[in-house]
């Protein structure tokens, strides 16, 4: 039996002391209290795990759970991931003189505009965005923003094929190696390989996983078949050998608009690098263009402006169908009279209604 003086810390649990299969105590070195529950030792370099929640008895947190099971729920964030990120990209740019890009990221998603339905009294709320390439807040803003910009196309065509294009490993990034890069991708469309190519648009991607800088591209193409090993020799032949991983799929059954619009660098890799290596990228794409379109596709762009601007010169309206909106700032929002809501009185419950019984006595025939 252990001694109370040798217990370093003592913790009440809610049982009653004939329970001795709730807790129990364990003798700990110093500076460290740990606590033994149903098996599992909690110490100090635990508090960043998922909270354990108690299972059983009248003071379970979650109904239903067996005795085996240990429920675990998440803590809620704090701040957003795109939050945390962007200040971590920030911090790191203005470390290597970056200052314009850091200031620009600082005061994204800072101020917000909020709107009401003159109507149905619905409030939405919008951030001020920078739309910075470089952004992790902004990513998925810009997105489905280029999302829009081609969906209505998708609709239009019928053997979409997803062509993934990568070349080998560079071990520094300049704005040059870029430009290369499109090159190659433009001679692609323009051989005679590539004649059945209608159209389609592209977006370059780059990773870096501490082997080199990844330069690949993503893109749908309108064409009825694509020859995979023919496409290789052709980007190989085109890249003078560096060409290095070629893969085509048919698309025509599957979701695929997300990866082939989504942003250049995820927002939590981009966070990972170090200061010099998110400044040699700044530098790289500063200015330049990593999503278009070519063929049938750009072709249409004069209907698509067309269609934006048509769209653009229509109000906003809202999910009531009303388009009576009104947009405030965050401070003339907060410091906007708010309306005096005068509570009625219940009203006393109806009389009531008093019904009228009728007693039929049998009749009853003399003898």
């Amino acid at each position: 039996m252990i001694h109370p003086s040798n217990i370093r810390g003592v913790a009440s649990c809610g049982y009653t002391p004939h329970d001795a299969t709730c807790c129990k105590p364990v003798v700990c070195p110093d500076s460290v209290l740990e606590w033994d529950s149903y098996g599992i030792t909690h110490n100090d370099h635990d508090l960043d795990s998922s909270v354990l929640l108690e299972g059983r008895g009248i003071t379970a947190q979650k109904p239903g759970v067996s005795k085996n099971e240990t429920p675990k729920v998440r803590q809620q964030e704090l701040w957003r991931s795109g939050t945390i990120h962007k200040i971590c990209v920030a911090s790191k740019l203005r470390q290597q003189g970056l200052t314009d890009f850091a200031d620009k990221l600082d005061s994204c998603h800072t101020e917000w505009t909020v709107a009401q339905c003159g109507n149905c009294k619905a409030v939405r709320k919008f951030a001020n965005r920078c739309d910075l390439f470089c952004c992790p807040e902004c990513a998925y803003a810009l997105q489905k923003h280029r999302q829009h910009q081609v969906e209505w196309w998708i609709k239009t065509i019928t053997q979409p094929k997803h062509v993934v294009l990568t070349v080998r490993n560079l071990p520094d990034l300049s704005a040059g190696h870029l430009r290369q890069f499109k090159k190659f991708w433009a001679q692609l469309r323009r051989r005679k390989f590539a004649r059945n190519w209608k159209g389609g648009f592209y977006r370059i991607e780059l990773t870096n996983e501490g082997r080199g800088w990844h330069l690949h591209l993503h893109a749908l193409v309108d064409a009825k078949w694509i020859d995979q090993t023919e496409l290789t020799n052709q980007w190989r032949s085109i890249t003078n050998g560096l060409g290095y991983i070629v893969k085509v799929k048919d698309v025509r059954a599957g979701s695929y608009l997300r990866e082939v619009t989504k942003y250049v660098v995820k927002g939590n890799e981009l966070a990972k690098w170090s200061p010099t290596d998110i400044a040699t990228f700044v530098r790289a794409f500063d200015g330049a263009r990593t999503f278009g379109v070519f063929g049938s596709l750009y072709g249409m762009r004069t209907k698509f402006s067309a269609y934006v601007a048509s769209l653009r010169k229509q109000k906003a309206q809202c999910a009531c169908g009303a388009n009576c909106m009104a947009y405030w700032t965050e401070a003339e929002w907060l410091a906007r009279p708010v309306p005096v809501i005068v509570q009625q009185r219940s009203q006393p419950p109806p009389p009531q209604q008093h019904q009228l019984h009728i007693f039929v006595q049998p009749i009853r025939w003399p003898d």
